[in-house]
């Protein structure tokens, strides 16, 4: 590590002894999932099978919603127990220019809910008609309640004390959206349903009966043309899907079969594809609604806490999904996880990474090295324990509460995904994009907020709201915005209280400035107690005392589970005597800046979740 100093009175950089050696935050490969401990059951989706068989028809094509010679088909037509499954009409804003064909109509929509259920749960298996045995676990049997795990026998399963526990387990709601075209129970999407209920979420798709709104298939998205001339109706299918997934959560968090297993405080996304598109616009991403990539709100659902996308749609390179370079995305301040493949062609990675760059929350992107639009069994390890990690971090449930409670369950799970570089077995996969953003700033620290000056490349980490709100003031010279990034620190200027919730190993961090002739001044913090000392003895740099407290990195560049190491990084200015360091958690930022020409300096001190 070095300690930079002002060129106008120093020529070089000072070695500081005995610092630790840069350290990554995700350095370990984590053993894959299997299947999670509980038992699963699912809501009735029986169908006639006679029925779909004298229409001529594929039983695919009423769940896909696909219509015959203009008639419409859906599930609704070939249900056995309509008043048993679930179903929620979805109403239509009436507003034609969005919606040509459904303006303020209600559209019938049908879901599947698949859930951990007691081990005495012995109703048979459904069998898919139309398919080669594949099964609905326990399907609820018409006229029947669904059978939920109750709270002793849930903690039980997790090997906790369950006793004198009473009523169902409140269980994380996680909404899941399948890709373009398909259907919940279709291959691959059934799968990955009872595979996130065995881990202990209930988990809701809508069939979204695509075609019904848009006649274009995964296979025309990346035909100009095509998609052009139908443009209008592909519009109308893209925003019925976060439309469709608002009104199933409304419906599921009053449904007298099911909501008392729902903790209404846990929601969170799941989308394949173009489900992965919806899962953003959930969170708050703009729709691109006309070939001049004009912007306009979708559904949004405050409740959903985080989300994950797997192969997730965000567009064309000459069709971005949320407006122009991707500028719709800024307004995305939840967490989300994207699992891109980097030979998909149909929903290619480089337009989601355009996307989560936008976004001003927590975002992962995990890159799976020669994986195509798909979703194929030599992922599933791979999927379903970043999945679980994530989720389980940034929605928590009764065992993992959110990490905005700041408890000790809640703190292992995020640990974990704080460390995680990879899943053993499955494709080789890159963490391309890691950057976390405390969802509660000021629970048990304080956030220190960086900001960016356009005009020289440098960057400026404020230590508190209130110093911020000087900045944008102005207060530090013209010319600085926010980034969006936060680092959580221990306290500002007040000394930790030893026995209060600021962490008690948190240590001053000193605070130095100096003058630049060409522009803003620059900032410099450590909590090295040598490196104070020398650079309070550099001409040039002066000392401002204690901005901030905060925890100090181990003797191996380590920081305590749950905590991200923050890098320094320096711009190599020293020699224009214009010396600029910048502040990050982020690995993939880190990398990016030393892309850029910038210096590592090594772990400078511990980030709070």
């Amino acid at each position: 590590m070095q300690i930079c100093l002002p060129l106008a009175l120093a020529t070089a950089c000072l070695l500081a002894a005995g610092l630790p050696a840069a350290a990554a935050n995700h350095d370990t490969v984590v053993p894959s999932l299997g299947a999670g401990p509980f038992r699963i059951a699912c809501s009735n989706v029986a169908q006639d099978a006679a029925l779909i068989a004298q229409s001529g028809s594929l039983a695919t094509d009423f769940w896909e919603g696909k219509p015959l010679d203009g008639q419409p088909r859906y599930i609704t037509q070939v249900l056995t127990a309509p008043e048993t499954a679930v179903r929620v009409d979805v109403a239509v804003p009436a507003d034609s220019s969005l919606y040509p064909q459904f303006a303020g109509q209600a559209v019938p929509h049908v879901a599947i809910v698949c859930h951990p259920t007691p081990a005495s749960n012995t109703d048979p298996d459904y069998t898919l008609p139309g398919t080669t045995g594949a099964l609905v676990p326990r399907m609820q049997a018409a006229g029947r309640a669904p059978k939920l795990i109750g709270s002793a026998e849930y903690f039980d399963t997790l090997g906790m004390r369950g006793e004198g526990r009473t009523g169902p387990a409140r269980l994380p709601l996680l909404v899941f959206s399948h890709g373009l075209g398909g259907s919940p129970i279709s291959a691959g999407y059934l799968q990955a349903m009872t595979d996130l209920a065995s881990f202990g979420f209930v988990v809701g798709a809508v069939f979204h009966g695509d075609p019904r709104f848009s006649r274009i298939r995964i296979e025309n998205i990346g035909d100009v043309a095509f998609l052009f001339t139908n443009f209008n109706q592909f519009v109308e299918m893209q925003l019925m899907r976060p439309l469709s997934l608002k009104a199933f959560t409304d419906h599921i968090l009053v449904h007298p079969g099911f909501s008392p297993a729902i903790d209404p405080q846990a929601i969170g996304a799941f989308g394949a594809s173009m489900g992965g598109q919806a899962t953003m616009n959930l969170l708050g991403a703009k729709l691109t609604t006309s070939l001049g990539l004009a912007c306009r709100e979708t559904a949004r659902d405050p409740r959903v806490k985080a989300a994950v996308g797997l192969v997730p749609y965000a567009g064309q390179t000459f069709l971005p999904s949320f407006c122009d370079d991707q500028s719709g995305a800024e307004e995305v301040t939840r967490p989300y996880l994207a699992i891109a493949g980097t030979a998909d062609t149909t929903a290619p990675i480089k337009m989601a990474e355009q996307a989560l760059q936008r976004f001003r929350g927590t975002r992962y992107l995990v890159a799976l090295e020669g994986v195509k639009h798909e979703f194929i069994p030599d992922m599933r390890g791979d999927v379903m324990t970043w999945t679980v990690a994530f989720l389980h971090a940034y929605v928590g449930g009764p065992l993992t509460t959110s990490v905005t409670a700041g408890d000790v369950a809640s703190r292992t799970d995020i640990a974990k995904l704080f460390r995680m570089a990879g899943v053993e077995g499955g494709p080789t996969e890159e963490v391309r994009l890691d950057v976390h953003q405390s969802p509660s700033p000021r629970l048990n620290g304080e956030p220190l907020i960086e900001f960016h000056h356009d005009g020289t490349d440098r960057y400026y980490l404020a230590p508190g709201e209130a110093r911020a709100a000087q900045v944008d003031a102005g207060a530090a010279g013209p010319g600085w915005a926010r980034t969006g990034l936060t680092i959580k620190a221990g306290s500002l200027a007040r000394p930790p209280r030893p026995t209060g919730r600021v962490p008690s190993a948190a240590v001053p961090a000193c605070a130095f400035r100096i003058a630049i002739a060409d522009g803003p001044e620059s900032w410099f913090y450590t909590t090295k107690p040598a490196e104070c000392e020398a650079v309070k003895n550099q001409p040039g740099w002066r000392y401002e005392g204690t901005a901030f407290h905060a925890v100090p990195v181990d003797a191996a560049g380590r920081c305590p589970a749950g905590q991200r190491v923050v890098h320094r990084a320096f711009n190599n200015g020293a020699a224009r005597g214009a010396p600029n360091h910048r502040y990050t958690s982020s690995d993939s930022t880190l990398r990016e800046m030393v892309r850029r020409g910038w210096a590592d300096e090594g772990p400078a001190m511990c980030a709070l979740s």
